[in-house]
């Protein structure tokens, strides 16, 4: 008994990290950014879109049988004048917007993801309430996106989430059950530079270069006797509970 509380308390604990509002580790010389996904809930096609304020891009299509990447540069006035419409959107300013708003929706929702007043902020909304302005510049930038080349080298990307609500709970059912989780320390990974960053910038798709990247995490995953399976595993660290996926580049 000792040993299932002792684990749920810390489980408990780390999911008061599990907000959609993230601290940054700190201030870096990364140019600001934004990444966000396009779900149709009618047809199930998914598009992802990231922009840095210095123009560089990359977006990844996925549909039932295709996946597309495109990476390169789009005119970084566009890609400001996108930043400031999303620093300037009501919605994801004020960051109240509740799910049950969605039960009915059937159109495009919005995932998105954005540094704002210091901290990164996830909101999830109908495409078409972010206003016309809004509208138009993501319009914009989703153009010029098109028009870059093609992404065929990459070997996948990794993507992380903080768990909540049910997933959760699961979690936790699942840990107490197995014993102890043992919570990795962020030095354990801060040279795994695709780990590091997925943790800090959860949701955003991480691109992984060549086939040691990929190993190297599988070995850490490996090494670490982390929960998972398939290309999914879970990572308990001090900054919360982690799922973590690796995505394919192409189909």
């Amino acid at each position: 008994m000792v040993k299932k509380f002792t684990v749920l308390s810390l489980l408990l604990i780390l999911a008061g990290t599990a907000a959609h509002a993230f601290r940054p580790y700190a201030k870096s010389a990364e140019p600001r950014a934004s990444w966000m996904t396009v779900s149709s809930l009618k047809t199930g096609r998914q598009y992802y879109m990231e922009v840095a304020e210095d123009g560089t891009a990359i977006t990844r299509t996925e549909t039932k049988n295709t996946i597309a990447v495109k990476r390169g540069k789009i005119p970084p006035q566009l890609a400001k004048d996108f930043l400031r419409e999303i620093e300037n959107s009501e919605i994801i300013g004020a960051h109240s917007y509740t799910e049950n708003k969605l039960v009915f929706y059937k159109g495009e929702l919005l995932n998105i993801s954005a540094h704002i007043n210091g901290e990164l902020k996830r909101i999830d909304a109908p495409l078409n309430d972010f206003g016309e302005a809004f509208s138009h510049a993501f319009d914009e930038v989703k153009k010029a996106a098109a028009k870059m080349p093609g992404e065929n080298k990459l070997k996948g990307f990794l993507i992380s989430e903080t768990l909540s609500g049910t997933a959760l709970k699961e979690f936790q059912i699942k840990a107490a059950k197995d014993g102890m989780v043992k919570i990795i320390e962020t030095y354990d990974f801060q040279e795994i530079t695709p780990l590091l960053s997925a943790i800090k910038q959860p949701h955003r798709l991480i691109p992984l270069e060549n086939s040691a990247q990929v190993s190297e995490i599988q070995d850490f995953v490996s090494r670490h006797q982390l929960y998972g399976f398939g290309k999914i595993f879970y990572l308990p660290s001090t900054r919360g509970i982690f799922k973590c996926q690796i995505l394919n580049a192409a189909k």
